[in-house]
């Protein structure tokens, strides 16, 4: 059971634990140890969170005010520096105090203390006679004792100090004034937290510097001894920390002697637990020798120090949650306005140079808290590029200044929501884009135009990297690449404007209504206005447009990517090109807006009628234009086929056969019916052919029963022409009832079967004068090929010339 203690210590507001800790052990006389142990502590152990209890009840204190004092943002100074702050067994001493009969000062025992400011005279440190050091003389009531004999061999400790202690010249006493203030106000409860903050880190950094100047070369011993600082070193490190600004600065120097290796860090271990306000000076001064990674964390590239905040959390946690997984396009055009610059990795490597201003983490914790992960080495090699490509620091400034900017300022989208809303939304389905591409009157295209604009809405909704985006919106290198670029720079304002809409509906489908569709940094987040690369928002779309579409007009096919050259040609990088157009995109797609061949719907304005074909660049890639109503009467009313419309047009049949079912005409059954004209029974139009003959052109192998029907007219009965031209008598029989069925009535005297054919009809001879006179006046050479096969007649030729008589 843990027993309180007589004497309470109450922490101030935002003292870290181990300052008080340290503070209540001397306040008592005792060591940590001894307080941990008389705490139930285990031996060994540190304290911590959950030994507040313990602690609580030995110190006469509340569970919350210990658990508060391990949740203070401000550190507590090192165990290296406490050390040099805790009094020792062995004290100095002022001899004329003695001699004027004052008690042993208990501030004597502390290694701080090293002049009396009462007779502005050092103290000293050893009997002068056995020249051995003097145990501290405290009664254990904490009062000193007023002995003046020395404990070794009994001296005088009043005489015998002929010489002083050496100080360097350095202002022995103001140092020790200093030294005495700093102590004081570390834990005045007068004073505002921020205050007693301040004096801390200026007595750290004092003490660091002095213990870096009793013991040269620390990194090579792998930390410090347990050497105190003699009075010359604190003396010295005074001076070199109140170098004036504008002056050259000797701590960095120092820092150098100190820590000197093949490879120092910007700030080497054993100066990592200086304040902020130090840290940035050594950074500052070593900025030449950084790494831009370096220079970026410390924020070296500044025209002003700007020392890390203290905070409860590394500021690249909170950073990374609300950042999409790229640099904003506009931001690395600003950086780098080349081509040698591979945007995605670019742009991935850039984002995680924003986590680095201020943050104590390593570069791959700093990598792992992004979504895509990018490889350190990816990183470093970035911004090594950018460092040579500017030629000079703006370029990590500006990521400096925008990192920072990020801690002060809201970002208007949650781009960690909007890569959850993607992940389990279809962006768009075919019905939609199929729609989308009609209004804009561009062609569909097959599904790789379906998967290209539901890419384009990835970006669009989170910024984020189609190289690392989830599937199936991953884009690889190469030509898959190329397409995806090719295709969002080459579409037209129309089509931009609609899958902007849809984006939004998409976002007020899930709710979130509060956030715009797209964002970026304004630039006056930042002080610099001469950029490294190029401000695209300053560029003229105009001559984009106009390079752009005069390089269409000279390219012989729509599958090239003109993109590049017409960069080259403005002086600007494709990366540069292709953001202006996403923002200004072109008024009509620079492409054929619809396949080579496609056929679309005439304009109800247009003063044509029927059809007419569109050029192209090329005789191939012409396109027709189609009226609805024409062709529903060519096809319906005139009962033509497909293929023989397609073949007036121009077109191809299976063309015009998709072009009619998505119009909503209705298509007859496969193989047609028996009310339509098949293909290759007439030469010409319909309308140019009696009604009656029209009619008997109907249905499959027309001209066939026409023929034989013209035959039977000069045979006296069916069998005697079957034989004659070895037919069977049943295909005869059929053909003459298909022939009277459409023309609507019998076409010869019939008596009863089988009796021969008799006289002709007035419709048989009306039919039979029709087709005379149709074949007759036919020029096309009529090429009978009658073969038989397994006993059947197959004649191949349309009606074209006149049969001879008998």
């Amino acid at each position: 059971m843990t027993t309180r203690l007589p004497f309470t210590l109450t922490p101030l507001p935002g003292e870290p634990f181990g300052l008080w800790w340290h503070t209540y052990a001397v306040r008592l006389d005792v060591t940590r140890t001894t307080l941990a142990h008389a705490a139930g502590i285990p031996a060994g152990a540190q304290p911590g969170p959950e030994h507040a209890p313990g602690i609580a009840c030995l110190a006469g204190l509340s569970v919350s005010e210990v658990t508060a004092m391990f949740a203070a943002t401000r550190p507590c100074p090192p165990e290296h520096v406490l050390r040099v702050w805790t009094p020792q067994p062995a004290s100095r001493f002022c001899p004329d105090c003695l001699g004027e009969g004052t008690c042993w000062q208990p501030a004597w025992a502390i290694p701080l203390t090293f002049h009396c400011l009462r007779h502005n005279a050092p103290l000293a440190e050893r009997c002068p006679a056995c020249w051995q050091p003097q145990l501290q003389r405290i009664a254990p009531g904490g009062v000193g004792t007023n002995r003046l004999s020395c404990s070794s061999c009994g001296h005088n400790l009043t005489t015998g100090h002929a010489r002083p202690l050496d100080t360097c010249g350095g202002d022995a006493a103001g140092t020790q004034r200093l030294l005495a203030t700093l102590l004081t106000r570390t834990r005045d409860p007068a004073l505002t937290g921020q205050d007693r903050e301040r004096a801390a880190d200026d007595l750290t950094d004092l003490t660091l510097i002095a213990l870096h100047l009793s013991q040269d070369q620390v990194s090579k011993r792998g930390g410090f001894t347990r050497q105190l600082p003699a009075a010359a070193a604190l003396i010295e490190a005074t001076t070199l920390l109140a170098t004036p600004r504008g002056t050259r600065d000797p701590v960095p120097e120092l820092v150098t002697r100190c820590c000197q290796g093949p490879r120092s860090r910007a700030i080497p271990f054993s100066w990592q637990t200086a304040s902020p306000a130090l840290i940035t000076r050594i950074a500052r001064g070593r900025d030449m020798t950084l790494t831009p990674i370096e220079r970026i964390r410390y924020a070296t590239t500044l025209p002003e120090p700007a020392p890390r905040p203290r905070q409860a959390t590394d500021p690249a946690l909170t950073r990374a949650a609300r950042l999409p997984d790229q640099l904003w396009p506009a931001w690395a055009i600003r950086l780098a306005d080349d081509d040698n610059v591979d945007g995605p990795v670019f742009r991935s490597a850039m984002i995680a140079a924003l986590l680095l201003p201020h943050s104590q983490l390593q570069l791959n914790e700093l990598t792992s808290l992004l979504p895509h992960q990018p490889r350190t080495k990816q990183v470093g090699h970035q911004l090594r590029r950018l460092g040579t490509t500017s030629g000079d620091s703006r370029a990590l400034r500006i990521l400096t200044e925008l990192g920072l900017a990020l801690d002060h300022h809201d970002i208007p989208i949650d781009y960690a929501r909007r890569r959850r809303l993607v992940g389990n939304t279809e962006l768009i389905d075919k019905p939609t884009w199929d729609r989308y591409c009609h209004d804009a009157g561009l062609h569909v295209g097959r599904q790789r135009r379906l998967d290209l604009a539901r890419r384009y809405l990835y970006e669009l909704l989170t910024g984020g990297n189609l190289a690392t985006a989830p599937q199936p919106y991953r884009l690889d290198n190469g030509a898959p690449r190329i397409d995806h670029i090719e295709f969002c720079a080459s579409m037209p304002v129309r089509l931009v404007t609609t899958l902007a809409a849809h984006a939004e509906q998409l976002l007020h489908a899930a709710g979130i209504t509060a956030e715009p569709l797209s964002w970026q940094p304004p630039t006056g987040w930042v002080s610099v206005t001469r950029w490294p690369g190029a401000d695209p928002d300053r560029t003229d779309p105009r001559p984009i447009h106009d390079a752009l579409r005069a390089q269409w007009g000279a390219t012989s096919h729509n599958h090239w990517a003109p993109t590049q050259v017409v960069a080259e040609s403005l002086g600007i990088s494709s990366h540069h090109l292709r953001h202006v157009l996403r923002r200004h995109p072109i008024a009509e797609a620079p492409y054929p807006r619809h396949r080579a061949g496609a056929i679309i719907p005439m304009p109800a304005n247009d003063r044509e009628t029927g059809y007419r074909a569109e050029p192209g660049r090329t005789d191939p890639q012409r396109i027709f234009l189609v009226d609805l109503s024409w062709l529903r009467e060519q096809y319906t009313t005139w009962n033509r086929s497909i293929t023989h419309i397609a073949t007036e047009i121009g077109c191809r049949p299976a063309t015009l056969r998709a072009f009619a079912e998505t119009h909503h005409i209705p298509r007859r059954p496969r193989g047609g019916s028996r009310d339509h004209i098949a293909t290759g029974t007439i030469i010409g139009h319909p309308a140019n052919l009696p009604g009656l003959l029209r009619k008997a052109l109907r249905g499959q192998q027309a001209h066939h029963r026409i023929e034989r029907f013209l035959l039977m007219t000069e045979c006296s009965s069916l069998t005697q022409l079957a034989l004659a031209r070895r037919i069977h008598q049943s295909s005869l029989t059929t053909g003459l009832k298909v022939l009277e069925r459409n023309c609507g009535g019998p076409l010869f005297h019939r008596r009863p079967h089988p009796q021969p054919l008799g006289l002709l009809t007035p419709l048989g001879e009306q039919l039979c004068r029709q087709a005379r006179d149709y074949l007759a006046r036919s020029t096309r050479p009529r090429h009978e090929v009658t073969t038989t096969i397994h006993g059947r007649s197959h004649i191949n030729a349309p009606i074209a010339t006149a049969t001879t008589s008998k």
